[in-house]
């Protein structure tokens, strides 16, 4: 079926509704706002550039990308872009209309990332790596009845938490099952405890049941990959842990089941069906696309950016010890705090720059690798929703992506230059995100003549959006990492993991046990965040005055 737009005649018409648009959604005069300055350099995140994409394809019923909305850079060319459309069907992933309808329980194709997670597991068989665990605590009268319903339900919609992956001749499927039950066993701590509420979380009792809850291995043949329990610590004090592989799920998955399961429990405790909408897409459904869209010539396009964009990087050398296995296995983690104060500074400073706040801290990361590795072009891996299109916000499955952002630090230049230059490259590394990982380094060689590798990785958090709001409960998001990971595994030699919460910011680095030693992450944390301090004070300051080559390098 063909695509209806509803295109407004002229693009000075786009262009005064887009400025309306920022004008509120900024909470700022219209008359203030640059049509031809960058989105960006005026404040435009990712979650704002997600938001305005899905008005803009309500309002001219266009399929934009967010790709697209990065590549246009400026009001007035968004605005001309959107006036001449001609390309822009052409760019988009296939729609539902364009695929033939998939057999009800069949198997379908995992997608590209599935994959390699496939890959790397199989490398690491039982461990934890790929666990995804959170415990969500309720304080006051909870309902388990309805929340049992509420899960049961929620795997009733999403055929992710009903998925199993079977791999046959080097092809690796995805099959749903039909819906079953889901196992939510109670486990009443409360005589244990004797009242030692204060105490519960830490207790031996309840560590064990956390530990055993996240580290016990899925069966990914037979599944399922989800698993719960609630544990009663009190008469008015629950915890439901919530265990998931990363293979049916993401940061952005979670704040869906955050949702879905608050609005569910609502409705079924005051006894009436759901009101919810079957979902419109499921994860097989974007494999599908996924496979449809490599082979046409925007996936091409993107392939030839990320062979000019990589080609000859050189490979990161982070520590002077052995790093030559192929994947790091354990790990460890050192977290720390950084103020709220200083988090405000932060994006004061992001946002006089053009900048996301991403995008600051991931050049401050950037800063600490130059003197950490002793280099000044360095390759940071970052992982993306990827959920752009608006009929992927409310998927359930694993859709995120890694991206490879190449920093450059040459010239000694201050912070406030290093960042100009790092905002514009990142910015188009981000618009080029659709293209999975494992299809960029079969394209891609660094210097040494090999595939690319991230050794090093700054990760934003999206459970800072994890919301779960339920009338006369409190409801606190409980894990371990910033992430949702396990301890105690490693994904990268160095990852730099970070959340907002409460105003400030969470942070925590995990490293790969076999290139570090716990003392040195601690002092790579206490270094970035005097970093972190000294770089709002004077941002005009030159790399070697914030961190001279070496300072972070205590290895011997």
């Amino acid at each position: 079926m063909k695509n209806e737009s509803r295109l407004p005649a002229h693009n000075v018409t786009i262009e005064g509704w887009v400025v309306e648009w920022l004008a509120l959604y900024w909470q700022m005069p219209a008359a203030s706002i640059d049509t031809r300055r960058p989105l960006v350099e005026q404040g435009l995140d990712s979650m704002g550039a997600i938001s305005l994409a899905h008005d803009l394809e309500q309002w001219l019923g266009l399929p934009l990308t967010l790709s697209f909305l990065w590549e246009q850079r400026s009001i007035e060319a968004l605005a001309r872009a959107l006036a001449s459309p001609g390309d822009l069907f052409a760019q988009a992933p296939p729609s539902e209309s364009t695929e033939s309808t998939r057999a009800s329980g069949g198997a379908t194709p995992a997608s590209l990332g599935q994959q390699q997670l496939w890959r790397l597991n199989k490398l690491q068989s039982g461990s934890a790596r790929f666990h995804v665990h959170l415990g969500l605590r309720f304080d006051g009268p909870l309902d388990v009845d309805s929340l049992r319903l509420s899960l049961q339900e929620i795997v009733r919609r999403h055929e992710s938490f009903r998925t199993t992956f079977h791999e046959q001749d080097g092809r690796l499927t995805q099959v749903v099952a039909s819906p079953s039950r889901l196992e939510m066993p109670v486990v009443d701590l409360r005589a244990e405890l004797d009242g030692d509420l204060g105490g519960a979380l830490g207790s031996a009792s309840f560590r064990t049941l956390h530990e055993a809850q996240g580290r016990t291995p899925f069966d990914l043949q037979a599944g399922p990959l989800i698993r719960t329990a609630l544990v009663v610590l009190a008469d008015q004090t629950h915890v439901l842990l919530v265990t998931q592989h990363q293979l049916i799920t993401d940061g952005s998955s979670l704040g869906v089941f955050g949702r879905e399961l608050a609005s569910l429990y609502r409705v079924f405790h005051a006894g009436v069906p759901s009101p919810l909408a079957p979902p419109s897409r499921q994860v097989a459904d974007v494999a599908r696309w996924e496979h449809a869209w490599l082979s046409g010539e925007a996936a091409q396009r993107q392939r030839e950016y990320w062979r000019a964009r990589l080609d000859g990087v050189p490979a990161l050398t982070l520590a002077s010890r052995n790093a030559d296995a192929e994947d790091p296995r354990l790990g460890g983690l050192v977290c720390f705090e950084v103020p709220v104060a200083l988090t405000s500074a932060w994006k004061a400073l992001a946002s006089r720059e053009g900048a996301t706040l991403f995008t600051a801290l991931s050049a401050a990361f950037a800063v600490l690798l130059r003197s950490l590795a002793g280099q000044e072009d360095v390759l940071l891996g970052t992982v993306v929703a990827n959920r752009g299109r608006r009929e992927l916000r409310d998927v359930v499955g694993y859709l995120a992506n890694t991206v490879a952002l190449r920093c450059d630090l040459t010239g000694n230049p201050s912070f406030r230059e290093l960042l100009a230059r790092h905002r514009v490259r990142t910015t188009e590394d981000l618009s080029h995100q659709e293209l999975p990982f494992d299809e960029v380094v079969r394209h891609v060689r660094d210097a040494g003549g090999a595939p690319p590798r991230v050794r090093a990785a700054c990760v934003f958090e999206s459970l800072a959006t994890f919301e779960l709001t339920i009338p006369g409960l409190c409801c606190t998001l409980l894990s371990d990492t910033p992430d949702a990971s396990v301890p105690g595994t490693a994904r990268h030699e160095l990852t730099l993991l970070l959340r907002e919460d409460e105003g400030g910011l969470r942070g925590a680095f995990e490293y790969a046990a076999d290139v570090f030693k716990p003392v040195e992450v601690e002092q790579l944390a206490e270094r970035f965040r005097h970093l972190l301090g000294r770089v709002v004070e004077t941002p005009d300051a030159r790399l070697d005055d914030l961190l001279p080559p070496g300072v972070a390098a205590p290895f011997g």
